[in-house]
């Protein structure tokens, strides 16, 4: 599988670092990897891996403390479960963003804000995650929480301008896709919906996924995404039925069976 983005919601992430679940897309054939060419978008996630395309980022701009002696990730990872200090959470996120790993960045920062939620350091290197991951709603909103904490904060600002110009890069790839893709078929809707997602425009990628169920009713791919649409809009209670529903459609989708497990979760809570 090749395409996927993921939310984190909730409470407070455990140190086992689990990563957020996403919804998923299929391999897009020659017409829909035109599409993701105009719609320049890319996100890695782990356990599972969702990409259409990867493309090139400004410069991350993290303000982290200075890390410690100990700089490897294995044993960043110990020392947070250990101690976990504000010092050693931001360090490991900080060893996960510049690894590469900007998905398993987010749950540790998350963990920061919600113990610290003045913490304008944390706010910026989870704003700069979350552009990463193309979650640019969720960046504009913690570089702004970086920025209420501390105005004069530049690199927020600097990481401010950079997820807003990302989303509008999105909002324009919406627009010239749907003008120049020539056929709108499923795999077309399935990556609008993923942009739509990327922009927070969560209602318009349930539109999106319905019209690719609408060309392929028996796509658990999109019956999926839908249930993480619904997700990102709090709402479990409806997600429980579309994840179920791709479990059904396609009993070997183990994204729909990790996201029915995080959305019956969150309905407990």
């Amino acid at each position: 599988m090749e395409d996927e983005v993921r939310p984190v919601e909730g409470a407070e992430p455990s140190l086992d670092l689990p990563e957020p679940l996403q919804p998923e897309a299929e391999q897009a054939p020659a017409q829909g990897r035109l599409f993701a060419v105009l719609a320049g978008v890319a996100i890695l996630a782990i356990p599972v891996v969702y990409l259409i395309f990867s493309g090139s980022h400004p410069k991350k701009v993290m303000a982290g403390p200075p890390q410690a002696a100990v700089t490897d990730t294995a044993s960043l990872e110990t020392l947070a479960r250990q101690s976990p200090t504000e010092t050693n959470l931001i360090n490991l996120s900080l060893a996960y963003l510049n690894g590469g790993a900007s998905a398993r960045a987010i749950p540790v920062l998350q963990a920061v804000v919600a113990r610290d939620k003045n913490s304008a350091v944390a706010w910026n290197d989870l704003c700069v995650a979350q552009t990463l991951q193309h979650g640019y709603a969720d960046a504009i909103d913690s570089c702004n929480q970086a920025l209420t904490i501390s105005p004069s904060f530049q690199l927020a600002r600097n990481n401010l301008r950079w997820a807003s110009d990302e989303r509008q890069k999105t909002l324009a790839a919406i627009v010239t896709a749907d003008k120049t893709v020539p056929v709108h078929d499923t795999d077309f809707y399935i990556a609008q919906g993923l942009n739509f997602i990327h922009v927070g425009d969560y209602d318009q990628s349930i539109v999106a996924w319905q019209h690719a169920l609408e060309l392929s009713p028996k796509n658990a791919l999109a019956t999926n995404n839908i249930g993480t649409a619904y997700m990102m809009k709090k709402q479990p209670e409806v997600a429980i039925g579309w994840f179920e529903k791709a479990i059904a459609l396609d009993p070997a989708l183990q994204i729909a069976k990790n996201n029915l497990v995080w959305a019956q979760g969150e309905l407990k809570k």
